[in-house]
């Protein structure tokens, strides 16, 4: 198996990506959905994330030293996303 191919995760990894969707999603708010997450790697950790939005997809991935510092990492990159669409909401209304 490749580096770029996603392994099982452990029971431990399982919880981690549960929590993290459930964080990502209540910042991403509604309008915008999680369509996959994917932990990837053992150190360093690649967290990869699909969301649809607005008719569209966008793609994130932050590559860190371990899923703790990915987490953070993942929800500034989240957080920017939403910002984003929300302004493309309120210059492009309708």
């Amino acid at each position: 198996m490749s580096d770029d191919e996603p392994s099982p995760m452990t029971e431990a990894e399982t919880r981690f990506a549960e929590r993290l969707r459930e964080d990502v999603e209540r910042v991403l708010g509604p309008g915008l959905t999680v369509d996959r997450l994917e932990i990837v790697g053992g150190g360093p950790v690649s967290v990869r994330l699909a969301c649809s939005f607005d008719g569209g997809e966008q793609e994130l991935s932050v590559t860190e030293s371990s899923v703790l510092t990915a987490y953070p990492a993942l929800m500034r990159a989240v957080a920017e996303l939403r910002l984003g669409a929300a302004w493309r909401r309120l210059v492009r209304p309708g």
